[in-house]
């Protein structure tokens, strides 16, 4: 049987296209799923717990430790304290919500041992009722 000329070789450069163009791409994605899940999941834990110390101190201005709570939840899951801004809402009255919002910064596309590519928000926010009948 004879081989028509000029075909030879067309299916190992398809193959190293395709491996390269489709099959590369679409493992960097699947690999950022994990990092974008610990980070929301990091966000909403450090939302929670400000929002609790910040009811607690009330009638207080709070602010200050919700931060540092949130700074501390924030680094035990290895984010960066650049990467995340905590918001607490001023204190708010008897029977009002008070409120806190913890932005993180989230990667586009990691490649391990490289670099991180881009970047996006996402924004967890919790808030806790103050009693009313709590005692200033």
């Amino acid at each position: 049987m004879t081989r028509p000329s000029g075909a030879a070789g067309f299916v190992a450069i398809e193959l190293v296209l395709a491996i390269g163009l489709l099959l590369f791409p679409v493992v960097m994605l699947v690999g950022s799923l994990p990092r974008w899940s610990e980070r929301q999941h990091a966000a909403i834990v450090a939302a929670r717990e400000a929002a609790r110390v910040a009811g607690t101190d009330w009638p207080a201005d709070g602010g200050v430790d919700a931060r540092r709570v949130a700074d501390e939840v924030l680094a035990s899951y290895g984010i960066a304290p650049a990467d995340a801004r905590v918001v607490v809402a001023s204190p708010p009255g008897r029977g009002e919500l008070l409120r806190v919002t913890v932005t993180i910064r989230m990667p586009a596309l990691t490649v391990p041992l490289l670099a991180s590519v881009g970047a996006w928000s996402w924004s967890a926010n919790e808030s806790v009722r103050i009693d009313d009948y709590r005692s200033r």
